[in-house]
């Protein structure tokens, strides 16, 4: 899937495929744009089904069959998945492909990876790269990291499952960073963004994020009912003297992850962006263990293939990585 960057204008491309070769289109080619990523603070609401803009797609005179559209910057202002459908006509046949993209948040700035990497910034520089190999390595090194941390250093609207243990937490395996909607057994309990609490608590996100906890400070629970003779609401039976009942099933709704990068992640991405330049990584990539030639040998530790591949990385990252023991 093709990726841009997150608050940059860019050009999205395409290829039209007609009997297994590459097409110019009869005359205008045209885009439409959806948008596909499910948030559902949008206000009005957004329906995925319904082209939130036309675009009009320009010919790279240079490349047969090659079209081009530029997403202004309105559209790439937060973390995003968009899916464009190409209309066009090839020798008086209409047609049309889909394709989609991500709007995605870098994990580093590629002004300090050229300053850091000590690459060039004129292309007679041996060591200069273009823009688009620069993208090559972050992704590479960004899709390397989510893998090695198990969590996403961006936010997201996304629903968690969680079951209660009879306690005041309940823990996540993501980074909860606003709750939206809140299901007990699929029952509304709390939904911040209209405003309306059917529950008896007030739920807040713990210190790491990591977690649900309950403010009791203006809540009324069960004690509270028996004692003034009243019989207690059945939504508070949840199974357990804590507020996120045992066994009880939560859905948690939210966007979740980090509103910013954290400086280790981003000086483990640099590190991994140069990784991806070395001339060794074609032998990483392939698993090589050891080379060996008349006067010289080396071989690679057992740990590069649990980890980055980078050890000074994984230092970095040890602190991100989500392995099912969540701290509340």
């Amino acid at each position: 899937m093709a990726e841009i960057y997150r608050y940059s204008v860019s050009s999205i491309k395409t290829k039209i495929f007609w009997n297994g070769e590459i097409k110019d289109a009869d005359g205008t080619v045209t885009a439409l744009l959806y948008d596909v990523s499910g948030d559902i603070t949008a206000n009005p609401p957004i329906d995925p089904t319904v082209s939130i803009a036309s675009l009009p797609a320009t010919k790279l005179e240079t490349d047969i069959g090659t079209y081009q559209i530029s997403l202004p910057q309105f559209y790439t202002s937060q973390n995003k998945k968009y899916k464009i459908i190409w209309s066009y006509a090839v020798g008086g046949i209409n047609g049309s492909h889909t394709t989609y993209i991500d709007v995605v948040t870098p994990y580093c700035s590629f002004e300090e990876v050229v300053e850091d990497l000590q690459l060039g910034s004129d292309p007679s520089d041996p060591n200069y790269k273009t823009y688009h190999e620069l993208q090559m390595a972050e992704k590479y090194a960004r899709k390397t990291i989510e893998n090695y941390c198990n969590q996403s250093f961006y936010l997201y609207d996304d629903i968690q499952i969680a079951y209660g243990s009879g306690s005041d937490l309940l823990p996540l395996p993501f980074k909860l960073n606003t709750l939206h909607e809140l299901y007990g057994n699929d029952i509304l309990l709390v939904d911040n963004i209209n405003e309306i609490n059917n529950w008896t608590y007030e739920p807040v996100i713990s210190e790491t994020g990591f977690g649900l906890r309950v403010d009791r400070t203006a809540s009324i629970d069960n004690i509270v009912y028996t004692a003034n003779g009243l019989v207690p609401p059945t939504i508070n039976d949840n199974g357990g003297f804590g507020a996120f009942g045992k066994d009880v099933r939560y859905k948690v709704q939210g966007k979740f992850g980090w509103e910013e990068v954290p400086d280790n992640v981003e000086q483990a991405c640099i590190q991994l962006m140069g990784d991806y330049f070395s001339k060794d990584r074609m032998w990483t990539n392939k698993y090589l263990k050891s080379i060996q030639t008349f006067d010289w040998q080396f071989e690679y530790n057992s740990d590069a293939y649990r980890g980055t591949g980078n050890a000074y990385a994984d230092q970095l990252l040890n602190p991100y990585v989500v392995n099912g023991m969540v701290v509340i």
